[in-house]
């Protein structure tokens, strides 16, 4: 099983493991049925959306900030209740494909992400636009060394 390492170090501000977590680069796509659909009929695949995701042990689902899916072009196919900091929710439930290219993970099929208003920057600039929750992070080695500001996370 191959280990991958992301050192969380920037030189303006030295180690930021702590200020925006754990972060890893992620690609969202639209489900290979809609590829496969849209290419049948002659139609333009909608490039996939880049960002990254944000390792949360918290999550018990992935979830996905819905301007992607929006751009994807993907309909929602559920509806699931959904709580946060900010109170409870329903939220509509999406399938996607997720490529970790740092991981050489690819076109993981996603049958159910949460679409949610999430998206933010983090300290050095980095757009999030996923929470990796624990409903893909059970598939994964994940090592948390705060003390060096580096993440080990192997599939």
């Amino acid at each position: 099983m191959p280990v991958f390492s992301f050192f969380h170090w920037s030189k303006d501000r030295g180690f930021t493991l702590t200020e925006s977590g754990p972060l890893v680069s992620v690609e969202i796509s639209i489900p290979s049925a809609l590829k496969s659909h849209l290419s049948e009929k002659g139609l333009a695949i909608p490039p996939p959306q880049s960002g990254f995701a944000l390792i949360d042990t918290g999550a018990f689902a992935t979830a996905v900030d819905q301007s992607i899916f929006d751009a994807l072009g993907v309909a929602p196919i559920d509806m699931i209740g959904t709580s946060s900091p900010h109170g409870h929710a329903n939220s509509p439930v999406y399938p996607a494909t997720v490529t970790f290219p740092g991981l050489e993970v690819t076109e993981l099929a996603m049958e159910r992400i949460i679409g949610c208003n999430l998206k933010w920057r983090d300290v050095e600039g980095k757009e999030v636009i996923m929470p990796l929750g624990r409903d893909l992070l059970q598939y994964f080695l994940l090592v948390y060394d705060g003390k060096s500001s580096d993440v080990f996370l192997a599939y």
